[in-house]
Order: structure tokens, then sequence, then C-alpha cells
């Protein structure tokens, strides 16, 4: 029999769960693709109508083809034809456009190219969604061009004082966030393909990330450096960053042992100082100091802080058990509730007015991947109570 601490849990994770699953992904499944022009919309409208007028952005395919596959891995529904069109949709439309290597990073409403540039931070989810799209359909083709892309990121885009450039062109600041998605990306590569050399990158990044990204003192993540990775000054702290950070660890840890826990540990401590800040809520910007530099409030910011709770949970922290029940109730009755069932209100300010005017499907891929992590938890506790 399962305990009674556990059943507020249980009871808020499965909400959750049955909402991402039964809700979000097949609306966006069937509103959020674009059959006439291909591709996936950029956002819904609060009806639950596509916007087709908004720019695209395309490492938001990327981010909808990782979440419908992982949704096909976990069984929730069988996606695969989606991921195979968002692919094919990347491959025939932005991959090599002008005949340079890479994706081009912006479409107009109609689907043309506007922005040719190569972003590191799209790439990283290139990579991302290729590897997980290789491990739902079984198809090769996708793997092999993972690896391309990374090939590709490292050739172009190298850093000789670590890590990688913003893109092609190189631009300024530097910034940590796409770091660590490659990071994620490779972690998911190596899970696709088996190979420990992508491990063992992550592990440099990880390096990167200890070294370079934060104050080793407090576990303070810095967001903007300079072209020699220095910190940029006055610092900007992004706590829902940190959260993700603490979960990307413990991922690599429960992949390959990895002497990466008390860092993951230190960051997560840090980030639950500024939910305490923020109302229960992580606000997305903060001074070193702990002002408040930007008082919204974004979705993505908090089910990055479920991820990191879920981790340390799963890691023996009891404790953690009840801060996700509680997140999951506020995140549950502030962001999810929607006269369309599977969207969602993804921005507020710090007094709880809303400031969304669309529904973004960049989200989607939070999402999906929070209520993976969850399903993991309820997992682990019914087997324990059986």
């Amino acid at each position: 029999m399962i305990q009674n601490k556990s059943a507020s849990l249980l009871l808020e994770a499965q909400r959750f769960i049955d909402w991402c699953s039964g809700d979000v992904l097949p609306l966006w499944a069937k509103q959020g693709v674009d059959r006439k022009r291909g591709g996936f919309f950029e956002q819904l409208h609060f009806d639950g109508t596509p916007d087709e007028q908004v720019l695209r952005r395309v490492r938001v395919t990327s981010r909808q083809i990782y979440a419908f596959s992982h949704a096909s891995l976990l069984g929730w529904s069988d996606f695969r034809e989606l991921v195979s069109w968002g692919v094919d949709y990347l491959v025939s439309k932005v991959l090599r456009v002008d005949n340079e290597p890479g994706f081009a990073h912006l479409l107009d409403a109609d689907g043309a190219i506007c922005d040719r540039r190569r972003d590191l931070y799209d790439h990283a989810f290139h990579i991302l969604a290729l590897s997980w799209a290789y491990r739902a359909t079984g198809d090769a083709q996708m793997l092999t061009l993972a690896k391309d892309t990374l090939a590709f990121v490292d050739e172009s885009m190298g850093a000789p004082n670590g890590g990688w450039q913003e893109g092609v062109p190189a631009t300024n600041p530097r910034r940590q966030n796409p770091h660590m998605h490659m990071y994620e990306a490779l972690l998911a590569l190596y899970e696709a393909s088996g190979d420990e050399s992508f491990l063992s990158r992550a592990g440099d990044i990880g390096a990167l990330l200890a070294e370079r990204f934060i104050d080793s003192e407090t576990g303070l993540l810095f967001e903007f450096f300079g072209p020699d990775l220095e910190p940029e000054k006055p610092a900007s702290i992004e706590p829902g960053h940190m959260a993700e950070w603490c979960w990307l660890l413990h991922c690599h840890a429960r992949l390959h042992e990895a002497d990466v826990i008390e860092l993951a540990q230190k960051m997560g401590c840090a980030a639950d100082g500024f939910g305490q800040k923020g109302k229960g809520f992580l606000l997305d910007a903060y001074t070193v100091t702990g002002d408040v530099l930007s008082k919204s409030r974004r979705l993505w910011g908090q089910t990055e802080w479920l991820k990191s709770m879920v981790v340390r949970y799963g890691n023996g922290n009891e404790q953690m058990g009840k801060q996700m029940a509680n997140l999951l109730e506020r995140i549950r009755t502030n962001y999810l509730t929607t006269e369309v069932p599977g969207l969602w209100i993804d921005q507020f300010d710090s007094d709880g007015c809303v400031l969304s005017e669309n529904v973004p499907a960049s989200i989607v891929y939070h999402l999906v991947s929070a209520a993976a992590e969850v399903t993991r938890t309820v997992k682990s506790i019914e087997d324990q109570g059986a």
C-alpha cells in the first residue's frame, strides 16, 4: 500500500501526466501542425487556432520532434508519423538551403527562409530531436544526421578557449544556455547511439560549467560572457537554468557514474532559494545579490524547477516529495487553467497578472520532458508500494 505521505504527490503527478499525454499532445498534434505549408506552427491562440502570421523559429520544429518522439517511446500514443513529418520538413526546407552546411535559423509565415544564420542554440535542439527521432522510429538516417550536425557545429563554431561560439557568424555576448542544451543533446546522442565518446564530450561541458559558468561558492549560474568566457558585469541570474542544470547533471549521473551530484545539489538548492523570493515560483531573472531583474515568471522555469525536484527526490531527498506535490498544484492552478484543454498561460507578472497573448509551441518540449520525469517518480513510488 502506498504511504499517505505519497498520496498527494501521486494525485498531482497523475493529473499532470494525464493532462500532458491526454490534452496537450493530441491538441498540438492536430492544431499545431501546418499540413498546408509543412512543419509546425510557432504558436496557437487561446481558442486553440493556429497563429498563421508570425515568424517561425526552426528550433521549434525540432522541439516538437523531440516531444512527439519521447511521447511515442513512453507509450502515450503513436506519433511516429509526425516525427518523420517533422524531420522530413527540416531536411527538405532548412538544411543546406544556401548550399552551405547546417540549418537556417528563421522562416517567414509562408515557410520561406528569412534568416540564414547558423545558430548554436538551434543546432543543439536539432541534435537532440534527431537523436530522439531515431530512437522512436529506428530510422538510421536520423542518427547519421544527428552525428553530422554535431560535426558541423564542432567545425564551424568551435572556440579555442572552450565550448562553441554563438553561431555562424560568431557574435557576442557568448552564453551558457546553448552550451547547456549541447550538453543535453550529447547525452541524448549517447543514449541513441551507445557511443561513449558523446558522454566524454558532455563531461567536457560539465567541466566548463564548473570552471567558468558558475560561482563555485554559491552555485549561482552566470548567463552572459565575453569572448574569452569572462562573466559579463553586472551579471544576470536565471534560476530556471540553474534548476535545468541540476536536472541534466543528475541525468548524466544516471546514465554513467559521473562525479556531478555535489554540483547538481548546489545548483538545485540555489534555485530553491529564488523560489522563496518569488512567492513559490521562479521569477525569470535576478542580480547576483538577489534583486529582481525581471518581474515576470514563465511556465518553463517552473517545469525545470519541478524536474530538479524529481531527480533530487529520486536520489534520496525525501523532502523533495512534498515540494514536488506543492509545485505541481501551483502549476496546475496557475498556469493550466485555460478554457481549451491542452493550452496554458505562459507568462505572469510577479503579482499574478497574465502577460501572455498566445500559447507558444516551444513550451511543449518543457512539458513533455517534465511529465516524463514525473512518470519516472510515479513508477518508483508504485513499485515501492507494490
